[in-house]
């Protein structure tokens, strides 16, 4: 036999009347809510909508990165400039660095031969 657990209620039972046993009645009212549809104007062409927030997209990604290296930066140059964060941060701006003066000098020794 199992018994139920005091205090809970099962949500398929109906509900009843604390007079009786019996189930309670709700009164059930028409519902006189209507629904209207009313279709989007499409005056302007989702091509032409795409284009401002790719170019919005790049300046965003390029503001981020802008202010995460001159955070770092910052906090390197007047901070703990010991620390785990400021260490990493100057090994990789070492590598770039390099990259890119590897780079510059790649490029003036091509445009030089043309």
């Amino acid at each position: 036999m199992v018994v139920p657990a005091e205090g809970l209620v099962s949500i398929l039972k109906k509900r009843t009347n604390t007079v009786g046993e019996h189930p309670a009645q709700m009164p059930q009212k028409p519902s006189k809510r209507r629904v209207r549809f009313q279709e989007i104007d499409d005056s302007l062409d989702p091509d032409e909508i795409g284009g401002g927030s790719c170019v919005l997209l790049v300046l965003l990604c390029i503001a981020t990165v802008f202010l995460s290296v001159g955070g770092t930066a910052l906090y390197c140059t007047f901070g703990d400039m010991e620390s785990p964060v400021c260490t990493d941060f100057a090994d990789n701006m070492d590598f770039y660095y390099s990259k890119l003066l590897q780079g510059m000098a790649e490029l003036k020794h091509w445009i030089y031969l043309s």
